[in-house]
């Protein structure tokens, strides 16, 4: 399993993979979700807004209206990924520059899965805040999934 991030200009240009894959978008609230063309191999796309806010604040209705990642989200991410991961052979995170959100979701992802994820944190800078709702999110879900 291959894990990628890239950023939405790499996405809208078409990725190109010759594997079956899945792909997670991620924009900001209120602005439009980048246009990944058809692609044959691609398996399917989870379409997330959130912002780019890596402060540690409470989850709940101020972090819903401040269009911060929830954990509705990333039970949606979760579910996304089992559904796909028998028949997919890569996992596609984006988001605007490919530097914070998609990296954040990469790596737990990655370390949830047992993938290696030392590449995608190279030259980024993942969103702990992301990445940790996300890794306490994912290990819930799987104990109640086993």
């Amino acid at each position: 399993m291959q894990i990628l991030v890239e950023d939405r200009p790499t996405v809208e240009d078409g990725l190109g993979l010759r594997v079956p894959y899945v792909v997670i978008s991620i924009h900001d609230p209120g602005e439009r979700p980048a246009k990944i063309p058809p692609d044959p191999n691609c398996r399917g796309t989870l379409r997330l807004p959130f912002r780019d806010a890596d402060l540690m604040q409470r989850s709940g209705s101020a972090a819903v209206a401040k269009g911060w990642l929830t954990n509705s989200d990333a039970r949606q991410i979760w579910r996304f990924v089992q559904e796909h991961l028998p028949g997919i052979r890569a996992i596609v995170c984006h988001c605007e520059q490919g530097m914070s959100r998609s990296p954040a979701v990469a790596q737990a992802l990655a370390e949830t899965l047992g993938v290696d994820q030392r590449h995608i944190v190279l030259g980024r800078n993942p969103n702990k805040r992301v990445y940790h709702l996300l890794k306490d999110a994912f290990a819930r879900l799987q104990k109640t999934d086993a």
